[in-house]
């Protein structure tokens, strides 16, 4: 496997999230997406948009098939239980 292409997912228009910034201090980021990359060992997930670049946030995850199934499976879980 080899580093690909990323991925993006478009979040609601005017979908904020409160940050820590650079400074430590909790600040409002209005990302436009959510991009995913992956390597041979892990996949990357963290916010996109213009002023997501303040946002030290990334999640990290094993770059594992399985792993990435069974955390989709329990989205769609929860998304269903949501619709209820």
């Amino acid at each position: 496997m080899k580093f690909q292409k990323p991925f993006f997912v478009e979040l609601p228009k005017k979908f904020s999230v409160e940050i820590f910034g650079d400074n430590k201090e909790k600040i409002w980021i209005e990302p436009t997406g959510v991009h995913m990359t992956y390597d041979r060992q892990n996949v990357y997930i963290q916010y996109a948009g213009e002023d997501a670049h303040n946002s030290y946030a990334k999640l990290e995850l094993p770059s594992d098939p399985k792993l990435l199934r069974k955390l989709s499976k329990q989205i769609n879980k929860m998304a269903k239980e949501m619709e209820s």
